[in-house]
């Protein structure tokens, strides 16, 4: 077993974590209580922990000075650092002293017992890895590889705007850097009644098998091809850093593949050639557009894009047409909605589109619709009786095609309205019962209850600020502070037991946030009557 020290100067803390952790199951042998960071320093010279456990917040001197010191003396120990959700410069120092582990308040015996798991696995790994280059050998490549991986979807999030980025801010080996010039292409499971019929068969009572199915062919393509492959939303993007021929042969590989392993049909539209990370989310809407093809050709093939700047052009107004479309269903009035299809119809009939491009622009339209109807959760069946849908899907008459299309935004564009206008205070008043029956519930969190009434986390945040003048999380908080200074008061319960009690589990973070509140420490309000 690995030895784990732990320090942290209030008694009370110490002693919840002593009686709720298992440190033995997890591992460890608790073989030193320090008071503070000096106490620590001449104990670690004593008993020579594998693992320190420190909070950050000690008098005379804190936790990460405490680390500093001791890695001078003793290179190989590990830290876990535990601390409040302000102290964000501590984060960035624990990084830098590769710390094992940084703990946010609030945190279970659980949540303990969790991190020291995963600690002993890195220790475990650490260890193999000192005799085992081999393990080193492939760790370093799949770091590489996650790191390319993580750059794309960051760019592709619109988390980064050029091509400043770290991982192109210094010298790297040239694995784990993405290669320029590339092709991006997207693949996509079609929702064929074939498709459908194998994923019932197959898949429906392990959802999860189907990701990991595709990943094991694709996998095996890349043996064969250049590039590898992510996971993305419910698609799978293929990194080809090869020229388009090859790119085109990797994708039609990859869809024969699926078809004959998983007899499943898939479609991948293939973007421009891409020379930069700061191109890469063009790249994927190039993609994208590319993909849309097979509404009109017919699924199971790779479609490339028109490169002419006509093409290019085409795109971006066609990006523009189902952006105002989706933010219309959201929040549009009528004659905002009757705008835009006035608009929407006016330009078919200036760029005298032929009869597939008008089709394939009011399915894409359509689809943006949808698409934005699903997100606001409101269901568009009852409005299709009163629809003529054919005039969309085969426009003879575009101007009746598009003002079907109106009717369906102005419909979901109310039901939004409608959802937010009469359920909000009838939502808050359940969710402020059920935290007033609940709060001893340590995994109760805006996370939970959202989940529990079905509701995104910023419209529940925004609709409960309104009804309560509060957060909450801060709601929650003064519930759970509440009952425990009537705990204090009444009983003899010991602080790490209130902890729980009152759903804080944690004795550290309950003493923290009491203090924060009262002014006092548990401890202090109970000897003083709770005055």
């Amino acid at each position: 077993m690995y030895k784990i020290m732990l320090v942290d100067d209030e008694d009370e803390v110490r002693e919840g974590i002593t009686a709720t952790v298992d440190f033995a199951a997890c591992g460890f042998t608790l073989c030193a209580q320090a008071t503070g960071a000096i106490d620590a320093i001449e104990k670690a010279a004593q008993f020579q922990p594998d693992v320190v456990f420190t909070d950050v917040h000690m008098p005379y001197m804190d936790g990460m000075e405490m680390i500093s010191r001791l890695q001078e003396m003793y290179p190989t120990m590990k830290y876990i650092v535990l601390s409040g959700y302000d102290d964000f410069i501590y984060v960035k120092q624990a990084l830098q002293r590769q710390v094992l582990d940084y703990l946010l308040k609030p945190l279970s015996a659980q949540g303990i017992m969790k991190v020291l798991r995963r600690a002993k696995e890195q220790l475990d790994e650490q260890d193999r890895q000192r005799v085992n280059l081999e393990i080193l050998r492939d760790k370093v490549a799949k770091n590489a590889q996650q790191l390319r991986r993580g750059v794309v979807l960051e760019y592709l999030s619109g988390s980064f705007g050029g091509d400043a980025h770290a991982l192109c801010a210094y010298p790297q080996p040239v694995d784990e850097r993405i290669a320029f010039p590339m092709y991006l292409a997207v693949l996509s499971l079609e929702r064929t009644e074939e498709n459908l019929e194998v994923l019932r068969r197959d898949f429906d009572s392990q959802p999860m098998l189907l990701g990991a199915s595709v990943e094991e062919v694709l996998s095996e393509v890349f043996k064969r091809r250049q590039g590898e492959f992510i996971q993305y939303r419910s698609q799978f993007l293929l990194l080809l850093p090869a020229s388009q021929e090859e790119a085109i042969a990797a994708c039609d590989d990859a869809i024969q593949s699926l078809r004959h392993y998983l007899h499943l049909t898939a479609t991948a539209g293939l973007s421009d050639e891409i020379g930069s990370y700061s191109a890469l989310s063009e790249g994927y809407q190039n993609a994208m557009a590319a993909l849309d093809k097979r509404l009109i050709a017919g699924q199971g093939q790779v479609y490339t894009p028109s490169s002419s700047p006509e093409s290019r052009r085409k795109d971006l107004e066609l990006d523009a047409w189902l952006t105002r479309a989706a933010a219309l269903c959201r929040s549009g009035k009528k004659e905002e909605i009757a705008a835009f299809c006035g608009e929407l119809a006016q330009h078919v009939a200036n760029a005298q589109m032929d009869a597939s491009e008008r089709q394939l622009l009011l399915l894409q339209v359509l689809s943006a619709v949808l698409a934005a109807a699903g997100r606001a959760g409101v269901d568009v069946a009852p409005a299709f009786p009163g629809l003529h849908m054919e005039w969309v899907l085969q426009p003879a008459d575009i101007t009746a095609g598009v003002e079907q299309l109106g009717t369906l935004m102005q419909f979901v564009s109310d039901a939004v309205r409608r959802e937010v206008a009469t359920s909000g205070s009838e939502l808050i008043a359940q969710a402020v019962a059920y935290t007033q029956s609940n709060y001893a519930d340590k995994d109760l969190s805006l996370e939970s209850l959202c989940a529990l009434f079905q509701i995104s986390q910023t419209q529940f945040s925004l609709l409960f600020k309104r009804e309560m003048g509060t957060s909450f999380l801060q709601y929650l908080l003064d519930q759970r502070i509440a009952a425990a200074q009537k705990l204090l008061r009444e009983t003899s319960m010991k602080i790490y037991q209130i902890a729980e009690e009152t759903g804080f589990g944690d004795a550290s973070y309950f003493s923290y946030c009491f203090k924060q509140r009262c002014g006092l420490s548990p401890k202090e309000y109970r000897m003083q009557g709770g005055a």
